[in-house]
């Protein structure tokens, strides 16, 4: 299976879960009956989605002949596309937010999952790394 189409089959998944998640109970965690500061669960989302990514790509990149850099930006970049999309499309056709979030709440969330998002691209490039040293 290629490097792309693993990734996006993960970028799908990956977002479905966390849309179900984040789409009913998402008030929860970033709006005010939060018992932790927004910026710490904001915090949490990005070193899960890190981990995470980290996990799938190394195990995708054990499994490749050889590893480069390139091959690493290629699956954060598959694996992150159709969250950016479909995210980009969720909140354009609900009015900006999700529902339950407040204005602030949704900016909140708005900026955990754009650094989610380039946590997710650095982890791709940070499974090269650790799959190089292995070797």
């Amino acid at each position: 299976m290629s490097l792309t189409r693993s990734g996006l089959r993960f970028g799908i998944i990956i977002w479905a879960l966390a849309t179900a998640v984040f789409v009913p109970f998402g008030h929860l965690v970033f709006g005010p009956d939060n018992r932790l500061p927004v910026g710490l669960s904001a915090s949490l989302v990005i070193v899960a989605t890190f981990g995470g990514v980290s996990l799938f790509a190394s195990g995708i990149m054990r499994r490749a002949e050889s590893v480069r850099f390139e091959q690493g930006a290629l699956l954060g970049v598959a694996a992150c596309l159709p969250g950016l999309i479909l995210d980009g499309a969720l909140y354009a056709f609900n009015a900006g937010r999700y529902p339950g979030l407040d204005d602030a709440a949704s900016g909140a969330m708005c900026a955990g999952l754009l650094l989610a998002y380039a946590a997710a691209l650095l982890a791709a490039l940070n499974a090269v790394r650790v799959v190089r040293r292995e070797t």
